[in-house]
């Protein structure tokens, strides 16, 4: 764990690589139209340095080129469409007029988006939890050979039809990814991000995955919250997907992401032994069958 003085001395050192890599990009940056002037002014080393935080905490060892690399990127889209930069700061909910006064309000409304963001997630995350598959399955990834014993174990003293109907129960989905996307549309009260959190969102992904190489009028839909979250799950690269997820499940690790095949199918069949009475379930502590058989979470 890092002292005060270790994290003050990172968060220095972090506020002066996203201020390099902004320096980069104004110094690099070429005025794309006319139009596009007003954006070069907007886009100030400050606001540039805002849009990077989406990107803190950086991971160690992180170049200026690195951030200065998404920084371009963000400055080059704007410039080519300074139409989408204006309805960006409509979105953003900017009052101030003069350059000077939006130049003040720009980076703390921005910081302050990306946070938001951010902390949607986490709320979705605590969401899904409350979904009983989802949260068997992330118990169940986690202790995968108690809960087979236990399994094994319980089927042996049921019926022939019940053992029957339990390994009856298999399932396509290969990630958390897609318990995910088909929890979303069985659980409706999962309540839909608006379009400035659902373009937060967005960015935050845009920002820390370097797989993301769509076009400008996609990235600029993303921007512009014009993303469903069914639609984020479906479109994502498969590692923008792994940081969206970590970002919900904090610290979950990263073999529960990807081609686990077998905890998926194991959890629905926990789920509806659960539902038919034959094991109790705690979530996060233990299974426990009417007899006595256990498996520890």
């Amino acid at each position: 764990m890092r002292t005060p003085s270790a994290t003050k001395v990172a968060a220095l050192h972090e506020a002066d690589v996203l201020r390099q890599a902004a320096l980069s990009v104004r110094s690099q940056g070429r005025i794309a139209s006319r139009a596009a002037a007003t954006v070069r002014d907007e886009l100030s080393v400050e606001v540039l340095s805002a849009f990077g935080e989406a990107m803190l905490p950086l991971p160690s060892g992180t170049r200026v080129a690195a951030v200065s690399r998404k920084l371009k990127q963000l400055w080059d889209m704007f410039q080519r469409a300074p139409d989408m930069w204006q309805r960006f700061k409509d979105m953003l909910g900017i009052r101030a007029s003069g350059t000077v006064g939006l130049l003040r309000e720009l980076p703390g409304k921005i910081k302050s988006w990306l946070k938001d963001g951010r902390r949607y997630l986490e709320k979705v995350g605590k969401k899904f939890r409350e979904i009983p598959v989802v949260a068997l399955y992330l118990d169940v990834a986690r202790k995968m050979p108690g809960v087979t014993d236990l399994l094994t174990k319980l089927l042996d003293q049921l019926p022939e039809s019940v053992q029957n109907t339990v390994r009856s129960i298999t399932t396509k989905m290969r990630s958390l990814a897609e318990l995910l996307d088909y929890a979303v549309n069985k659980y409706r009260f999962i309540k839909p991000a608006s379009i400035i959190l659902s373009a937060a969102v967005f960015a935050v992904i845009w920002f820390n995955v370097t797989e993301m190489t769509w076009d400008i009028p996609e990235i600029l839909r993303g921007f512009l919250g014009m993303y469903s979250w069914v639609e984020l799950l479906h479109s994502l690269p498969e590692s923008a997907v792994g940081f969206l997820i970590s970002l919900m499940f904090p610290g979950i690790p990263g073999g529960l992401l990807w081609n686990v095949l077998l905890p998926i199918t194991v959890a629905l069949r926990v789920a509806w032994l659960v539902q038919q009475g034959h094991l109790e379930y705690k979530p996060g502590r233990e299974l426990r069958s009417r007899n006595g058989l256990q498996a520890k979470l």
